[in-house]
């Protein structure tokens, strides 16, 4: 155990030692209540949270997350109607309430045919990075690639710019995916890969003070050798720290450390994985709530917020593992610290708050296994071989595949019509993908533009598909086998992917249990509605039985 000290802000939510009790928020002021529209649209969103986390895990929270769901509208069967449940995906579709065949954003990235290579769904070549506090920054990013607007930007419409946007996040796709187009008072804040915080000159040609001050007074590198240890006393967790396919160093306590004993890229992951990076994005939020007034002027402001540690965690550990709960249990403390800081200075009455994630996640096969289900892992390289083997014998030896992004195949540019023209071409490419284990059906093109809703899954994929973006052909894995060697992963059309939370509150909202159908883009509408705003294009709807009725 390291003897260096830090910030006292993070000690609030990042217990050293097991055994530590929560600690009790300090009780605030509440600012009159006012009627009309809320001052402040708050959009919270934790990455890969999934649905059943509610009913496994919500015993272990007492603060923000326990408010949200006991003074929230909560929306119990909440879930993506779509296929490609990527990160990139699912905020683009709670930033904007369309679904990816609409805005754009399918997928964390997908293969560009023009260039030949895999683009970035936030890659902007145009863009340059802009570092806070000096860092060394060189990721491009933008928002150049999203289709139609998204609620920030129908509110800074509707208040002709004079509203105030502020996003932020460890991931710049979940950052701009909340934000949206660029405008004066847009703040969109990330952190570059394991680098340092940034924006791009998409939003900003120098840093912003606030931000620039705040990362300069709290360095990450500050947390350098210290230790995360469950908040909780051991017994308070379910299942066992060490599951099957956690991994053999996936044990608590957890060092914060790099290599040669500096803080380099190793340490930054780290800290990237731990509760230690939704802390100080709750508290970067909180200072520019107040920096920024947010909520706090005659106009409507927006502020997003994506916490990426449960994802980055989740990945690794599975959920089950005392790792993502207790990413959860300290998560629940940072929502509660940020509501009552909201409540301060804005008002408890002046905002309205929405909450849910942009996916969830399988279970790690190996504990479906061990459980006596079925599940495995699929290799893409072996679609790849026998996609390439089958065309060889068929067509001719050439190299017939460009790139594979689950679920897509995208041949190479100059082979596409040779297959679709061969006889037996598809066929051919069908049958080799159905021979490699863990795959369930095979998709085409045609079949997906078709989709009329009597299938589900063909419904699913078309509220996915993207005409240029899109694969060549597509292949649904069976459930709960994972497309990767290790850990887990998302991208499915089945229910631990595409059922999330979905929680607003605030005024104008009836608190209470809703098993009505709804989707996180009815997110975007529902707030447009409530602030006032209308928003022209929407794939979502108003969620109106949560809506407070006027007496009569």
């Amino acid at each position: 155990m390291t003897n260096r000290t830090w910030a006292p802000w993070m000690a609030a939510v990042f217990t050293l030692g097991a055994g530590s009790a929560l600690l009790a928020g300090t009780p605030v002021p509440q600012a009159p209540q006012t009627g009309g529209p809320p001052r402040l649209i708050v959009v919270l969103v934790s990455d890969q949270f999934r649905a059943d986390y509610v009913t496994r895990y919500s015993k272990q929270w007492t603060k923000g997350l326990r408010r949200l769901l006991d003074q929230g509208a909560v929306f119990t069967e909440a879930a993506y109607p779509f296929f490609v449940t990527k990160t990139c995906a699912g905020h683009s579709t709670i930033g904007t309430g369309r679904f990816p065949a609409s805005h754009g954003m399918i997928d964390n990235s997908w293969y560009d045919r023009a260039t030949r290579r895999s683009r970035v769904c936030t890659d902007d070549p145009s863009a340059t990075a802009v570092p806070f506090a000096g860092g060394a920054a060189r990721e491009r990013h933008g928002v150049s690639q999203m289709q139609g607007w998204t609620l920030a930007d129908e509110v800074r419409r509707h208040t002709n710019d004079r509203s105030r946007v502020v996003t932020l996040s460890l991931k710049p796709r979940s950052a701009i995916g909340l934000a949206g187009r660029p405008g004066p008072g847009v703040m969109a804040i990330w952190k570059e890969d394991n680098g340092p915080w940034s924006t791009s000159t998409v939003y900003a040609q120098t840093p912003w003070p606030d931000v620039d001050d705040f990362v300069k007074a709290h360095p990450v590198a500050d947390a350098f050798g210290t230790t995360w240890d469950r908040m909780l006393p051991v017994a308070s967790y379910l299942n066992d720290d060490d599951g099957p396919g956690e991994g053999a160093r996936a044990v608590f306590p957890y060092r914060l450390v790099g290599n040669n004993n500096i803080p380099d890229s190793t340490f930054q992951e780290a800290w990237e994985k731990s509760p230690l990076s939704n802390a100080y994005l709750g508290e970067m939020a909180k200072m520019l709530v107040e920096r920024q007034a947010l909520g706090q002027r005659d106009t409507t402001d927006f502020l997003g917020v994506s916490f990426s540690a449960l994802d980055l965690v989740g990945h690794t550990t599975g959920p089950r593992s005392h790792e993502v709960q207790d990413v959860m249990v300290q998560l629940d403390v940072v929502i509660g610290d940020l509501l009552a800081t909201l409540d301060r200075l804005v008002g408890k009455d002046r905002y309205v708050v929405a909450f849910s994630s942009d996916h969830g996640v399988p279970d790690l096969p190996e504990q479906i296994t061990a459980d006596g289900g079925e599940a495995g892992r699929i290799r893409t390289a072996a679609i790849r071989d026998a996609i390439e083997t089958a065309l060889d014998r068929l067509i001719d030896d050439a190299t017939w595949i460009a790139n594979i992004t689950t679920p897509y195949i995208y041949f190479a540019v100059d082979r596409n019509e040779r297959v679709e023209t061969a006889a037996g071409g598809r066929d051919a490419v069908t049958r080799a993908i159905l021979s490699v284990p863990g795959i369930e059906r095979v998709v085409w093109p045609n079949e997906i533009r078709a989709a009329d809703g009597r299938d589900p899954l063909l419904l699913a994929l078309r509220r996915s598909y993207f005409d240029g973006r899109s694969g060549d052909v597509a292949f649904v894995i069976k459930r709960n086998w994972v497309p990767q060697a290790t850990g887990t992963t998302h991208g499915s059309p089945y229910d631990y992917d595409q059922r999330v939370p979905l929680i607003i509150a605030g005024p104008g909202i009836t608190a209470g249990s809703y098993k009505n159908a709804a989707t996180p883009a009815d997110i975007a509408p529902t707030l447009a509605h409530l602030a006032g705003v209308p928003m022209t294009q929407t794939d979502g709807r108003v969620l109106r039985e949560a809506l407070t009725r006027p007496p009569r």
